[in-house]
């Protein structure tokens, strides 16, 4: 409530010191196309994105006809990012009907839509779609907008006092900044807004180990890209402005290389999206002024082997503690495999993009490539998971890379001890995977737990006819075969959530299981070129 209340006064000062700025026309600059044009949400927009869409008056977001799982928030004007790069007819005079229908422009005060967050990212859409905006009836009023934007900058410089770092802070700084360009520089001194950035970053990067969202990554150089694109000399003053900036970028470059397993995909972990769906991974990276091409191999967590075509990367993030979790999936020992830059397997978890929060948006389980658990309970409400990996450790000899991990996960008063131990060979033709499960106590036959292996849904799968072994097909008609102990390994159906897209594409699992009335259970299996 005192948050609120804050935000409305702070609303209420900056909307009468507009009344009185004698605030010029916005002034034409060109920005490029953002984001990229290869959406595939765009065949939503080109079939009518109102027809039978649901929306939520409350929150001000919509649901897309032919997706209801996808959801544009209207208060941010985050759908700009997505109508701009297709640049239409039809999504000219959709961006001038929602426009109109988040009512924002009339600077009525609602808490929600203009929370710091929401307010940032609508002061980004304003700025970076301007040349699109142009080409709408949006601009006829110039005064009126450069007036909507001028509130925006003065509403957040004050809401970002109560902001100590992180991207929040950055994201606001990047809207003022871009707005610089829109308004008389009078109004704003982009070398004291670049300082200001810099700072942001400078403590972002004193942390940056603990970044695990890929896609924050490739949003915090998609932003230091367009710093230098956009700034001029004077902006960079006497040039440390500038040096800074490419030290930061020889620092996060290679941290994203480490993180990528190809075809424009980041490495996809709790909350990560994998990629942001306004960013091409490829062209950021060879945009950014860098002198490190270098690739690190083990980044914020996870273990990077390159053999062969083979690119192979293991979360190795380790929790001292126990951590609670609200499903029947740990957190840890995933992995993600691509081969001659097609993915095979990716985790599906849930994760933060750009348009919207995808865990509440979708009713997807963290699906990952680790041990689950499904107990039944019939008191819910006393039962108590929690999880802690142990160990993580990665050596070699002169034929394989070894991993081998750890893990104590703790249910209804009982302990699972969870070791997978892999082998990965320097040809990157053959990987050797060995499962071990104990339990300190037997348990109930209704308690079991499963392996899956989620396989990416651009890759073809099939059972042979031998009980526990399956053939994978890659688009450049690789043909991998996965062979198993378990006689009683089974196919599964499941929702896999494309990081790009944000379509839910049918895949398919390998999956095996066991009850949990036995102390020890071992699965070996194999995947091979």
């Amino acid at each position: 409530m005192f948050l609120k209340l804050t935000h409305f006064l702070i609303f209420q000062f900056c909307k009468i010191i507009t009344r009185y700025k004698n605030i010029s026309d916005i002034n034409h600059f060109d920005f490029n196309t953002f984001p990229s044009s290869e959406i595939e949400l765009k065949k939503h927009v080109e079939n009518g994105i109102f027809r039978n869409s649901n929306v939520n008056k409350n929150i001000q977001e919509l649901k897309i006809r032919g997706n209801e799982n996808v959801i544009l928030s209207i208060s941010s004007f985050s759908w700009l990012f997505l109508f701009s790069a297709l640049n239409t007819h039809s999504t000219r005079k959709n961006t001038e009907y929602l426009f109109k229908k988040s009512k924002i422009s009339n600077f009525n005060f609602n808490y929600p839509d203009w929370k710091m967050d929401i307010s940032g990212y609508r002061l980004l859409a304003l700025s970076l779609n301007n040349p699109f905006l142009r080409l709408t009836n949006l601009f006829s009023n110039k005064k009126k907008m450069a007036k909507f934007i001028y509130m925006h900058v003065l509403y957040l410089s004050i809401c970002k006092m109560f902001l100590s770092t992180g991207l929040l802070r950055l994201r606001i700084n990047m809207g003022i900044f871009f707005s610089s360009f829109l308004l008389k520089e009078r109004f704003l001194k982009r070398n004291r807004i670049l300082k200001d950035i810099l700072n942001d970053l400078d403590k972002i990067f004193s942390n940056i180990d603990k970044i695990r969202n890929s896609s924050d990554l490739l949003e915090i150089l998609f932003f230091m890209n367009r710093i230098i694109k956009f700034s001029s000399t004077s902006d960079f003053s006497n040039g440390r402005l500038d040096k800074k900036i490419k030290l930061f970028l020889n620092i996060i470059c290679p941290l994203i290389r480490g993180l990528s397993i190809g075809n424009n995909l980041l490495v996809r972990s709790h909350y990560s999206s994998g990629c942001s769906i306004y960013c091409d991974l490829e062209k950021e990276l060879s945009d950014a002024e860098t002198s490190d091409f270098s690739i690190m191999k083990n980044p914020n967590g996870f273990i990077r082997i390159k053999s062969g075509h083979l690119t192979f990367l293991f979360d190795e993030k380790k929790d001292l503690e126990f951590q609670y979790t609200n499903d029947f999936m740990c957190s840890g020992f995933s992995f993600e495999l691509a081969s001659n830059n097609n993915t095979i397997m990716q985790n599906n978890s849930s994760f933060y993009c750009h348009i919207g929060k995808s865990d509440q948006i979708l009713f997807l389980r963290n699906q990952m490539n680790t041990l689950g658990l499904s107990v039944e309970n019939n008191n819910s409400n006393i039962f108590d998971l929690k999880s802690k990996i142990v160990e993580v450790s990665h050596h070699r000899d002169f034929k394989n890379d070894y991993i081998e991990a750890e893990k104590i996960i703790s249910f209804d008063k009982k302990l699972v001890f969870y070791k997978r131990k892999i082998s990965i060979s320097f040809s990157g033709r053959e990987i050797i995977g060995k499962e071990l499960i104990s339990l300190n106590q037997t348990a109930e036959k209704s308690h079991f737990f499963y392996l899956p292996f989620h396989i990416h849904p651009e890759i073809e799968l099939w059972k042979s006819d031998q009980l526990g072994n399956f053939l994978l097909k890659s688009k450049n008609n690789e043909i991998w075969r996965f062979e198993t102990d378990q006689t009683n390994a089974v196919l599964e159906d499941y929702d896999f959530l494309d990081p790009l897209s944000l379509e839910i594409k049918n895949a398919y699992r390998i999956v095996f299981f066991n009850n949990f009335h036995q102390k020890l259970t071992t699965f070996n299996w194999k995947l091979y070129l």
